[in-house]
């Protein structure tokens, strides 16, 4: 094994010790940048919901002005292709394509990042050119391979396939849920020539970094799943328990502040009783992104149980936590929910506690908090008692 297949393995590994995406990102850009010395690099993503190709990371580019360009999916642009064909494109014809123009591009390759592996194309079109070089390779697509022979036609490099590759019924559903996004390599300053082995060399570590970004979307999905109510999207009582324990300990060892606040939907069995449990659903889910919206980003907020969330308050003292938890009573005070012609008034009810007023530790944190919660519907609820 030569010491340029050393530098490639240690460079996949590198990428896919991390579950960070934006590391693996980071380190893809780096580690193209220093071992294949290009002039720019740019990283474009597709962004599903906004449905645009949207630039994000870049070296040599101006930053901003990779960071704005988002290119609509389905717009008739070079940049796009890669995605709808799952082919490396190296110096496509742009065609006034304004976007490289922008970017002032003459010596370019457009690298797909594919995230799902598609069926190599031999085994689909049931082939039977045993001499092509691509031939059982069930882990790379034909035009990963150069000298590839297609329906034992003449050979083809990557650029001349890529008109015969995208008939190909691999690439005819034009779909590009299996593709994370495209990196663009140029060297239009210094001319250097972008090869086709190095294009597809390029691609094979692009499908590489696909792949760990899409284990890294499911490891994240399967962290929200562990850790969220499925109802409401907030974090599950598990998650609040850890959370609560972590924060005590850190406020203890830095003497720094801590409070708590749990509060309870008054009468939510009459809303189920009257309006039924639909209705009773999406009041929990209503209550819950006023809470999670009005809370800061450095509180952990929480579905507790049943009608009841929580919220730890870091780095916030007992009046401090009154005053926020009245400005939350408040703010019900002054909403009405609503679901079609369906209008309810709905209260919540608070209770109060802090760290080292209140309690020491974990367990006397909630216990004062709950007993104040209890205090506050015992007196008429729709009210903030502090323990």
């Amino acid at each position: 094994m030569e010491s340029s297949d050393f530098t490639i393995l240690e460079m996949l590994g590198c990428i896919y010790e991390d579950l960070d995406i934006d590391k693996i990102e980071e380190k893809f850009v780096d580690l193209v940048g220093q071992v294949f010395s290009f002039d720019r690099i740019a990283l474009f993503f597709v962004k599903h919901k906004k449905e645009v190709l949207q630039g994000k990371l870049s070296r040599g580019f101006d930053p901003e002005v990779i960071r704005k360009m988002e290119i609509p999916i389905g717009k008739n642009s070079v940049l796009m292709a890669p995605l709808v064909s799952g082919i490396p494109l190296r110096n496509p014809l742009p065609d006034g394509d304004p976007y490289v123009e922008a970017l002032q591009l003459t010596n370019f390759a457009l690298i797909p990042i594919v995230s799902k592996k598609r069926v190599s194309c031999w085994e689909l079109k049931n082939c039977g050119t045993t001499d092509c070089p691509a031939y059982g390779k069930k882990w790379i697509r034909c035009w990963l391979v150069s000298g590839t022979k297609c329906g034992r036609g003449p050979e083809y490099g990557v650029e001349d396939k890529a008109e015969l590759c995208a008939a190909c019924p691999i690439f005819s559903d034009h779909n590009v849920q299996s593709a994370e996004g495209v990196m663009l390599i140029d060297n239009s300053q210094s001319n250097k020539p972008v090869t086709d082995d190095l294009v597809t060399l390029l691609a094979i570590i692009a499908h590489s970094v696909g792949l760990a970004i899409n284990n890294s979307k499911l490891y994240r999905r399967t962290l929200e799943v562990a850790i969220r109510d499925s109802m409401t999207g907030l974090h599950n009582r598990r998650y609040f328990d850890e959370r609560l324990l972590d924060e005590v300990d850190r406020a203890r060892r830095y003497d720094e502040k801590l409070s708590l606040i749990i509060c309870d939907i008054d009468h939510f069995k009459k809303v189920n009783d009257t309006y039924g449990h639909p209705v009773g659903d999406a009041v929990l889910c209503w209550v819950a992104e006023i809470l999670g919206n009005a809370l800061r980003k450095t509180d952990v907020v929480s579905r507790y149980g049943g009608e009841e969330f929580a919220a730890v308050l870091v780095n916030t003292g007992k009046d401090q936590a009154m005053q926020i938890a009245e400005k939350l009573r408040s703010i019900f005070g002054e909403r009405m929910f609503r679901d079609g012609a369906t209008e309810i008034r709905v209260t919540l009810s608070f209770g109060v506690s802090s760290l080292m007023v209140d309690s020491i530790g974990f367990e006397g944190l909630l216990s004062r908090a709950d007993k104040a919660l209890y205090r506050a519907k015992a007196q008429g609820r729709n009210r903030v008692c502090a323990a």
